[in-house]
């Protein structure tokens, strides 16, 4: 009689997928600093789309976390809300943003008008991936894990790079932020809507994709 398989361990993934974001964020700060291909190591703010950056890993790793924790036993409450309020918490995010900017572009855009808007967009952002939880809450509590161990690094190489006015995408805020405002900005973001919004969101919804992948027998939850 063959012995019966080992579980994967989800904390085992979500060090890995740690440790690899932070290989990523050490290479793209290398990259920038010595003048490496501009289309990828991009050094406008927000990282300008580069494809190389720890935002679009939250996918893949969204997926393994997921066919892991469906192995492990656990599924969404609901595959149908699983998929679904991602992309309704994504659709409400993304029209916030929209809005929060056109308003910012009006004259007069002062610190204190920056400051506001970027609290409101980034706590609503954190308060919208809420919705992964509801639909599955391992996976969210998952994803928020791995968020947060993604972005303290972050937080560190942001800071020190403005210290050390370093021209790389860590060190810079949205097109007009005042100087005064771009750190404050920066880190509430690496620790609102990047670890508790786009990280659950995206991640959720990868995660759900990757828990169809796997034979069903897990319990909900």
């Amino acid at each position: 009689m063959s012995a019966p398989k080992k579980k994967p361990s989800l904390l085992v993934a979500i060090l890995i997928s740690a440790a690899l974001s932070l290989a990523v964020n050490g290479v793209r700060l290398v990259g920038e600093l010595q003048g490496w291909a501009p289309e990828v190591f991009n050094r406008e703010g927000g990282g300008g789309g580069s494809p190389l950056g720890i935002t679009w890993l939250v996918l893949p790793f969204g997926f393994w976390f997921g066919r892991v924790l469906a192995k492990n036993g656990s599924r969404p409450r609901s595959n149908a809300l699983a998929l679904l309020l991602p992309l309704v918490a994504a659709a409400a995010v993304a029209g916030l943003f929209v809005l929060a900017f056109a308003t910012l572009w009006k004259e007069p855009r002062t610190g204190e008008d920056w400051v506001t808007l970027t609290c409101t967009v980034q706590l609503a952002g954190a308060v919208a991936g809420l919705a992964t939880l509801i639909a599955w809450p391992r996976a969210w509590v998952a994803l928020v894990f791995y968020g947060i161990l993604a972005r303290l690094p972050v937080i560190a190489i942001q800071y020190y790079s403005i210290v050390k006015g370093w021209d790389v995408h860590f060190a810079k805020g949205p097109p007009g932020m005042p100087d005064d405002v771009v750190l404050f900005a920066l880190t509430l973001a690496q620790s609102t809507i990047w670890p508790l919004g786009w990280t659950p969101i995206a991640g959720g919804l990868a995660a759900a994709i990757g828990a169809l992948t796997v034979k069903r027998g897990g319990k909900p939850g």
